[in-house]
C-alpha cells in the first residue's frame, strides 16, 4: 500500500512537472504569435525594415519571456528547498528528543539502575507534543495521537509497540531516510531480541 502511495506521489509530481512545461510552452508560442502578428503590423508601415532585424526581434523577446519563466521557477524551486531545510532543522532537535526517550524507556525496563521514571517520562513526553504541534508532519501527528489513545491499553502493547516503530519510521522519512529495504520489526529488533516471534503472520512487510 505505501510503495503504491509512493508511486502515485511520483506520477503526480511528474504531472505537475509536464503540465508546467506544456503552460510554459504554450505561453511562449502564444506570445511569439503575437509578436510576430505585432511586427507585421510594424513591417507594413515601415516596409524598410530589413528582415534579420525582425527576426532578432522576434527571437529575442522570446528570450527574455523563457528567462522570466525560468527565473519563476527557478525562484519557486529554491522556495521549497529553503523551506524543506528549514523544518529538518527545526526537527531535528524535538525528533532526536523522542528517539532518545525510546531508548530510556527500554533501558529502564532492562536496568533498573538507570530508572526512567514516570514524571520524567510526562515530562518529555509534554515537551515532545508541544514541538510536535509546531514542526511535525501531519503523518507523525496522526500516528502519535493513535500511539497515546492505545497506550492506555496494555492488552495491546505489542501492537502499540509495532504501532511506534511507525513513528519511528516517519521520522526518519522526515529526516530524508528512505524506508527501502527496511521491513516491519527491524527497529524494534535494536532492543527487542525476538520481535521476529510477534511479527504478524502472514503480512508482506515492505
Amino acid at each position: 500500500m505505501k510503495k503504491f502511495k509512493e508511486v502515485l506521489n511520483m506520477i503526480y509530481s511528474l504531472a505537475i512537472v509536464a503540465i508546467l512545461f506544456l503552460l510554459i510552452y504554450l505561453l511562449i508560442k502564444h506570445i511569439g504569435i503575437l509578436l510576430i502578428k505585432g511586427i507585421e503590423k510594424i513591417g507594413g508601415i515601415t516596409s524598410s525594415m530589413d528582415s534579420v532585424v525582425i527576426v532578432a526581434i522576434i527571437t529575442g523577446g522570446i528570450s527574455i519571456v523563457t528567462v522570466l519563466i525560468s527565473s519563476i521557477v527557478s525562484k519557486f524551486i529554491e522556495y521549497r528547498q529553503i523551506t524543506k531545510r528549514y523544518l529538518y532543522e527545526k526537527r531535528e532537535e524535538p525528533y532526536k528528543a523522542f528517539i532518545s526517550m525510546v531508548y530510556k524507556l527500554q533501558k529502564s525496563t532492562r536496568n533498573n539502575q538507570e530508572e526512567y521514571t514516570q514524571e520524567q517520562m510526562i515530562n518529555d513526553i509534554s515537551s515532545f507534543s508541544e514541538s510536535l504541534t509546531l514542526w511535525g508532519s501531519s503523518r507523525v501527528i496522526k500516528k502519535w495521537i493513535k500511539f497515546r489513545e492505545l497506550s492506555q491499553d496494555k492488552t495491546i502493547a505489542m501492537q502499540n509497540l509495532f504501532l511506534l516503530e511507525e513513528i519511528v519510521f516517519e521520522i526518519r522519512k522526515d529526516m530524508g531516510q528512505k524506508r527501502k529495504g527496511l521491513k516491519q520489526g527491524d527497529l524494534l529488533s535494536f532492543f527487542v531480541n525476538d520481535i521476529k516471534n510477534y511479527l504478524p503472520k502472514n503480512k508482506n512487510n515492505k
